[in-house]
């Protein structure tokens, strides 16, 4: 009988690890994901800068790149569920993709005045992107405690 238990509580120890580290490595790869999406965002605000103060050839790079990062938001939010991240963590990266979406379409199908929205919503895509980053930060330092 104490033998039994002893078996028990060894698996139940060992699949907490497991779930332990699952977490973890949720929440490392969110924060990876999260600081690489700062990064994007500032490489963006550059190459709009080069287009635009430049030379107009360096639009294309403006254009496309965000091709190449504005899926990263979902994996992000998929993540928050192996990281076990709750709250604004978890939603705010769905917010990005909409607002990522919402800069298609600033310069696609929004004129005149409008089209402005595309700026205001850079900022917001920054500062989302910035607070993402300060929250999962501790996910990224070894030997951070986790609360």
């Amino acid at each position: 009988m104490v033998e039994n238990k002893k078996k028990r509580n060894n698996m139940k120890s060992s699949e907490e690890g497991m779930g332990s580290t699952r977490v973890r490595i949720g929440r490392f790869f969110y924060g990876t994901l999260a600081a690489g999406y700062v990064v994007c965002i500032i490489l963006q605000v550059f190459f709009a800068g080069l287009g635009l103060l430049v030379d107009s050839d360096n639009w294309q790079l403006h254009r496309v790149f965000a091709n190449y990062f504005e899926f990263g938001v979902i994996l992000m939010f998929l993540l928050s569920f192996f990281g076990k991240i709750r709250g604004g963590l978890r939603w705010l990266p769905l917010g990005l993709f909409v607002l990522t979406s919402l800069q298609h379409l600033t310069i696609r199908d929004f004129s005149g005045s409008l089209r402005a929205l595309h700026t205001i919503d850079a900022l917001l895509l920054f500062w989302i992107s910035m607070h993402l980053l300060k929250h999962s930060w501790k996910w990224l330092m070894p030997g951070q405690k986790e609360r």
